[in-house]
């Protein structure tokens, strides 16, 4: 008996041992993948529209080109060329179990760069995602893998960098390896601080209305505006807005940690040291994404929505939503957190009250019509010309959505529609049908598309397809929709070339394309009726075609077929002589 306790015993701190190694983060295992001081355009879980952050920009001096290395030892697992999100991104497998990843890169170093114009030759595509073998690009530490860029859905040049675990591709906040060093003794900054009624019988101040205070203070100790001593009660949850300074820049970066105390409990902590790339969008869950879409502004709010799925939270009692059905005062304290610990507190105090009457409260005043939604069910909305289906879990909670039809305009090919509205959160993607006009000529069935209108009557592309008299899309967007039409071809304009010149003292050759309203689709081009690669530039609407061995000397005939995302289709050709 005492050897099989011993045994046990064993076993039990091994496994306790192994798993706490497992969580422990590697101190000095990976170099910086740049050989200049860290500066950061954006932190590793900073809120964005529809997603947190899910590694850091760290600023090229403004410029592309710099050097960009492997972190450690390893070899490149994946790599993708694509118009928006990374642009040109390598991803490198590294024997610790973790994954490293480049983005916005200009390009690849000369062994990833060959492997890569193979494999879009292959594919006859620009944009490719790839999964080189095991082996076949093998990196050593401080090798140099790329230059930095401006590729994808950047703002301007930077190096996109993140740290994976292999096993789930869960992006690991970088700053956590002590390795990747940031200077950063600043504190961070606490600016503004809502409170919000929870149910018709919650007041603050008499009024059942979100509040606004505006918060106070330097060097990490805030307060609200002349100390102001709030008058609540019922049930109210809380927003707090909040960012991050570094050393030696003026960037608003996201926070790491951000803790609620009441009354000397903890109440509320969420920590942003892991992400899962499969429940960012819940990101519109966490904020208050209403006032978000009026100000532009984000709040972190405690209440907990049924539908949320994030794993960022430590603590939150009673769904985020706290009582005060007292007449007491109660002390309150946020305290934020950047990933190196230093920390900005908030302090201020609530005294609840018992009110003599509660104003009445009534959300769809002025909609025509609604329906109420059980965000776990499938829910359907259907009237005069327009239907939509809402799969199971689309909202982060149960609610009454509005709906209504007005008439259209000139340039609609249907009635307006409105569903919901635009500060309604969308978390999947929902089914949306439109009956266009009846005066619509079947040859121009295929042209029509779901158009989204915004407040000053201009369209953005949805998408769309023609079947039984209905134009159905999908889209995760509420607000107001109607039938477009794009008959409209999109525009080629040549660069650096015209028919019949001599191109011998040029290195490529550039051509401008953009569509109105729809988008362009796809393009192909052809040298001698060789297909050729074009590497596209949403951001700038170029192509570029580098000279290569497609191109033969003496006359050579170029082609550019151009369509748009209603199959209208422009080309341009010219004889050029090299």
């Amino acid at each position: 008996m005492h050897n099989l306790r011993y045994i046990l015993l064993s076993i039990f701190y091994t496994v306790a041992l192994f798993a706490n190694a497992q969580n422990r983060l590697p101190d000095d295992y990976f170099r910086s993948p740049l050989d200049i001081p860290l500066y950061l355009a954006g932190t590793f879980g900073e809120l964005r529209t529809n997603h947190f952050h899910a590694g850091i920009d760290i600023k090229t001096k403004g410029v592309e080109g710099l050097k960009v290395h492997a972190v450690a030892d390893g070899y490149v697992s994946r790599i993708k060329v694509s118009l928006g999100g990374y642009g040109n991104a390598i991803y490198i497998t590294h024997p610790n179990g973790y994954v490293s990843v480049y983005g916005h890169l200009k390009q690849f170093n000369s062994a990833i760069q060959r492997y890569v114009k193979e494999q879009q030759y292959k594919k006859k595509s620009f944009t490719v995602d790839l999964f080189p073998e095991k082996g076949l690009l093998k990196v050593s530490k401080g090798d140099v893998v790329a230059l930095s860029g401006n590729s994808g859905g950047s703002s301007g040049p930077h190096l996109h960098f993140e740290i994976r675990d292999a096993a789930n591709q869960h992006p690991v906040n970088p700053l956590l390896f002590k390795s990747i060093k940031v200077a950063d003794d600043r504190k961070p900054v606490i600016s503004e601080l809502l409170l919000y009624p929870i149910g018709d019988s919650s007041l603050v101040y008499g009024a059942a209305d979100t509040a606004h205070f505006k918060v106070v203070g330097n060097k990490g100790e805030y307060h609200l505006l002349n100390d102001t001593v709030i008058i609540a009660h019922g049930n109210i949850s809380f927003g707090l807005r909040a960012y991050d300074r570094m050393d030696g820049i003026n960037n608003r970066n996201g926070i790491y940690e951000e803790q609620l105390w009441i009354d000397s409990a903890l109440v509320f902590d969420i920590e942003l040291k892991e992400l899962s790339f499969y429940t960012s969008r819940y990101i519109n869950s966490l904020i208050d994404y209403r006032y978000f879409q009026k100000s532009k502004r984000r709040v972190v709010r405690t209440e907990l929505d049924t539908n949320n799925r994030l794993n960022i939270y430590n603590t939150v009692n009673n769904n985020g939503i706290y009582a005060f059905n007292d007449t007491l005062v109660h002390n309150l304290e946020y305290i934020v957190k950047d990933a190196y610990g230093n920390s900005a507190k908030l302090k201020y105090k609530i005294k609840g009250y018992i009110p003599d009457s509660v104003p009445y409260k009534n959300s769809l005043v002025g909609s025509d019509s609604a329906i109420h939604i059980n965000f776990s069910k499938q829910a359907k909305v259907s009237f005069d010309g327009l239907s939509a289906v809402f799969p199971p879990n689309t909202f982060y909670r149960s609610l009454s959505l509005s709906y209504k039809r007005s008439s259209g305009d000139s340039n609609s090919f249907s009635d307006l529609y409105t569903i919901g509205s635009r500060f309604v959160p969308v978390q999947k993607y929902y089914e949306l049908s439109i009956r266009p006009d009846d005066k619509i000529a079947d040859s121009l069935q295929s042209k029509l598309y779901i158009a989204k209108v915004d407040g000053r009557d201009r369209f953005s592309y949805v998408g769309g397809n023609f079947a039984d008299g209905l134009i159905t899309a999908k889209t995760r967007a509420l607000g107001t929709f109607t039938v477009g039409l794009d008959t409209l071809p999109p525009t080629i304009k040549p660069v650096n070339i015209i028919d019949k010149k001599r191109i011998g003292s040029q290195k490529n050759i550039k051509l401008r394309i953009s569509d109105k309203p729809t988008g362009i689709k796809k393009y192909a081009a052809f040298l001698n009726d060789k297909w050729i690669l074009m590497e596209y530039d949403p951001k700038k609407a170029t192509l570029t075609y580098n000279f290569d061995s497609h191109l033969d000397k003496g006359k050579n005939l170029f082609k550019l077929y151009v369509f748009d995302n209603r199959d209208n289709k422009s080309v341009y050709e010219a004889v050029l002589y090299y």
